[in-house]
């Protein structure tokens, strides 16, 4: 699978490039490396809560393997369907938990994974939905007709996206489609709280602010505008935040098209088609090279902890 996103990433790339590369736009390397940066940034508060619903549902998942986890399950994004984002993160904490727990974590982790994947990432996208539906009327111009069309996709995918997330909802949900006996339903109904869904509505409101800067960092790289532009935060905001949340409806592996299609009506009327598409692009080419080095890295820092735990397969894991 890695293998294939890699192919398929490189494709991207190479098109982003050759993109910019017409349009003669170079890619400044300061804005460009502090973009990716706020990336793995912006992430941090999306893997803490999903950390922290993995215990709520009875699952005390290792910190660090949880978090390592959730920066490798990035890469599922790239593939058609959900699903792998699923199996890499089960996968990754099967392996990071102690040897002497193993079969007892593995024959209940596959499913409390899979809910508490689909909570942080319904939780996530249901408060991008919100701050879009907040900040169209504020920050997009142009075409009133547009404006009224951007809110009212918003409205519509932040019902779609929160409705799942209430708790009693969610539970109902869990039941049907894991087939999960009433005794356990119950008891995650009552470990899934109104006050972890505010947990984690603060916690994506954190990351889309955080995204919010990735893409004012990506415009600067790209000359489409300046330092002193950050007062342009809630453009940049909503840019992040509307593209993200109709890409990951649609399906398509990362939102590709829809993203960038989003981004465009969002951004022309304020920077200009040239600069809009400028943005979008840069925005893409930084995302996906970020994600695949903090993959490699944490694959190769995996690679080197298995072969010294071969060398001593006496130690103790931590």
């Amino acid at each position: 699978m890695v293998a294939a996103v890699v192919w398929f990433v490189s494709q991207t790339v190479r098109e982003a490039w050759r993109e910019l590369a017409r349009r003669e736009l170079a890619l400044s390397l300061a804005p460009a490396l502090g973009a990716g940066a706020m990336i793995v940034l912006a992430q941090a508060p999306m893997a803490w809560f999903w950390r922290r619903t993995l215990v709520a549902l009875g699952e005390p998942a290792p910190l660090g393997g949880a978090i390592k986890a959730f920066y490798l399950s990035q890469i599922g994004k790239y593939v058609p369907g959900k699903a792998s984002v699923v199996l890499i993160r089960t996968e990754r904490l099967l392996d990071a938990v102690r040897r002497d727990d193993h079969d007892a974590f593995e024959a209940a982790c596959g499913r409390t994974v899979a809910a508490a994947v689909f909570y942080e990432t319904l939780t996530h996208i249901a408060v991008g939905s919100l701050i879009a539906a907040a900040l169209t009327v504020a920050t997009v111009e142009g075409d009133p007709n547009t404006r009224l069309g951007l809110m009212a996709l918003s409205l519509a995918l932040a019902v779609a996206c929160l409705t799942p997330t209430l708790p009693p909802v969610f539970s109902r949900l869990l039941k049907k489609v894991a087939k999960a006996p009433s005794s356990e339903v119950a008891r995650e109904r009552r470990r899934l709280t109104y006050g972890l869904s505010a947990l984690g509505a603060v916690c994506a409101a954190v990351s889309w602010g955080l995204i919010g800067v990735v893409v004012w960092l990506s415009a600067v790289s790209v000359g489409a505008a300046g330092w002193g532009d950050f007062s342009r935060w809630p453009l940049w905001v909503l840019a992040a935040a509307l593209p993200t949340v109709a890409g990951f409806v649609s399906l398509l592996p990362a939102g590709l098209v829809v993203r960038e299609a989003l981004s465009l009506v969002i951004l022309a009327p304020a920077l200009g088609e040239a600069d809009a598409l400028a943005v979008t692009i840069a925005v893409r080419l930084v995302w996906v090279v970020t994600e695949l080095c903090v993959c490699g890295s944490l694959l190769a820092s995996g690679a080197i902890g298995a072969a010294r735990r071969v060398r001593s397969p006496s130690r103790k894991w931590p």
